[in-house]
C-alpha cells in the first residue's frame, strides 16, 4: 500500500490539515500556515496573553518562540517528504533572540538550507509586523524514509 502524494497540492493540503488540526500543541498555539511550497513554510501565530513570559515588559516567553521556530522548520522539512510514512525528528534547534517580542502576532518563515539523505537543515526568521525580526533559528532534522 502506497501513501505517496499524487501531486504537490495534495501534499500541501495534507500537511496543512495535519499541522493545523491534528497536532494538539499546534492547536494550542493557533498555528495558521500562510504559505507552503517546496522547501519553505510561513506560519502565523496569533498573540495570546498566555504566551507572556516577561509580565513586567509584556514580552513573549522565549521558550514559546523557540517551539514555534522548531515547528516552522519541521513544517518546511515536511515539504520534501515523498511518502506520508516518512519520519522527521528534531536533532538540534539553535535560536538567537534579537529583540523582545511584544503583545502582537508572530510570524515564522522557514527555509531549507540542505536536504541530505538523512539530515535536513533549515533556517527560520521570526518576526512581528511592527517590530521586524525578533529571533532567528537554525534546526537540524533526521530523516527516515519509509521503505516497503
Amino acid at each position: 500500500m502506497s501513501l505517496t502524494y499524487e501531486n504537490d497540492q495534495q501534499k500541501w493540503d495534507i500537511i496543512k490539515m495535519a499541522i493545523e488540526q491534528h497536532m494538539p500543541a499546534n492547536r494550542i498555539f493557533g498555528f495558521e500556515i500562510v504559505e507552503l511550497k517546496e522547501g519553505f513554510a510561513k506560519i502565523h501565530v496569533p498573540f495570546k496573553e498566555d504566551f507572556i513570559g516577561d509580565f513586567i515588559q509584556g514580552l513573549w516567553h522565549g521558550g514559546i518562540i523557540a517551539s514555534i521556530a522548531d515547528s516552522a522548520a519541521g513544517i518546511a522539512a515536511s515539504t520534501v517528504l515523498t511518502d506520508a510514512r516518512d519520519k522527521l525528528n528534531t536533532i538540534d534547534i539553535r535560536i538567537d533572540y534579537l529583540s523582545g517580542a511584544i503583545k502582537e502576532d508572530l510570524y515564522a518563515e522557514a527555509e531549507l538550507l540542505k536536504v541530505g539523505k538523512r539530515i535536513i537543515k533549515a533556517d527560520v526568521k521570526l518576526y512581528q509586523k511592527s517590530k521586524g525580526t525578533v529571533a532567528i533559528a537554525r534546526g537540524s532534522f533526521s530523516l527516515l524514509k519509509f521503505e516497503e
